[in-house]
């Protein structure tokens, strides 16, 4: 088996001409059903078994020292500053230590997006507790816009922490994931700036997601447009970029439409948040990024229900019918995928930058 890259580096190599390796790659598609080779989300999170075995390992054994450093330096009473820094510094070194085999020599994606989320979690709890603590000790003395402004400050610490290690685990092992981190560790800090405003943060928190949202949407658009082949490992800058993005999105569509908890549920709001996330589908196609669905299946089903609800159906008769459209669209969506992007690209200009923004879909070839 071979992917996309393995093509380029053959044209790069001399062992193919670039109109051999395109046509190589559309007989092949036309094999598959009309499925090109590397379709720009191509998951490489395993190689084999062997690195699930590896990643449980490694829960275990930064568990294992934690629970240990914990029963040395925290003793009987409230740890300090210095004493909880005692307690996950060693899981952080272990961890950065695991990484550097695993993640910098070996190249084991599961175990290396397990030992980053562990690094930067820890790091996060770390820097929450070392400037937090008072904080939150004090909120049940604070009035309620004094007890919003210490959780502010509570979240960006914590969140800033892990945002200060993604940045350190990327710049050290490149690691596509801890994009993925950081995104949403400088969405969390935008979140938790919301805070200082008291309750009136409740009243924009709709804006500030879709705003950062669509900043992160931004950034993974423009990493894709250097690679519109989604052959190098810009693509899988990208494709972390995409899933950050997305949730948040849907987040700030439905915090404006009906709300963050749906206390403005109506027929009417319920169809204008299903037509944007219609729209959003459509962006999804164009761009080739199913991630961008994906994690917003389960508004679309809630958007659904009370659309279907509206017509006056029982609750379990508007479940099952919700359940079948949704599946059924997912299905013939992913299962027609190529053509449904020919058929939204048909409808967007060609050309210059948009050819790199929205890539093209190969015509398979005809069967003989």
């Amino acid at each position: 088996m071979f992917d996309r890259s393995d093509l380029q580096a053959a044209v790069g190599a001399g062992v193919l001409d670039n109109t051999t390796a395109a046509r190589l790659e559309a007989f092949v598609a036309s094999r598959r059903g009309g499925n090109a080779l590397g379709d720009g989300e191509s998951l490489r999170f395993l190689a084999n078994f062997n690195d699930i075995f590896i990643s449980i390992g490694m829960v275990l054994l930064l568990a294992g020292v934690t629970s240990l450093s914990s029963s040395l330096f925290m003793g009987s009473g409230v740890p300090n500053g210095i004493t909880f820094a005692a307690m996950v510094l060693p899981a952080m070194a272990v961890a950065w230590g695991l990484s550097e085999y695993f993640c910098a020599r070996r190249r084991l994606l599961l175990p290396s997006i397990v030992l980053c989320a562990a690094f930067c979690v820890l790091a996060g709890v770390l820097g929450s507790f070392l400037f937090g603590e008072q904080a939150v000790r004090n909120i049940e003395n604070l009035g309620f816009t004094q007890s919003f402004r210490a959780l502010g400050n509570l979240g960006l610490v914590g969140t800033g922490s892990v945002g200060v290690a993604a940045i350190a685990y990327f710049l050290r092992f490149r690691l596509p994931f801890s994009l993925f981190v950081l995104a949403l560790a400088l969405a969390g800090m935008a979140y938790a700036g919301v805070a200082f405003f008291g309750d009136a943060g409740l009243l924009i928190g709709g804006t500030l997601s879709l705003l950062v949202g669509v900043v992160t949407l931004g950034a993974a658009i423009a990493i894709d447009a250097g690679d519109p082949g989604r052959a190098t490992r810009r693509s899988d800058f990208g494709f972390w970029l995409h899933l950050a993005a997305a949730p948040q999105i849907i987040l700030g569509l439905r915090g404006l439409t009906v709300g963050f908890f749906g206390e403005g549920e109506s027929f009417g709001t319920a169809f204008i948040l299903l037509a944007s996330l219609l729209g959003f589908a459509f962006l999804s196609l164009a761009l080739n990024r199913r991630a961008l669905i994906v994690s917003s299946l389960l508004t679309y089903g809630v958007a659904l229900t009370a659309l279907i609800g509206g017509l006056g159906l029982s609750m379990v008769n508007t479940t099952i019918f919700t359940l079948l459209v949704l599946g059924a669209s997912v299905v013939i969506v992913g299962g027609g995928w190529s053509t449904a992007r020919r058929l939204v690209l048909s409808v967007l200009p060609r050309g210059g930058l948009m050819s790199r923004v929205f890539p093209d879909e190969p015509m398979p070839l005809a069967r003989a």
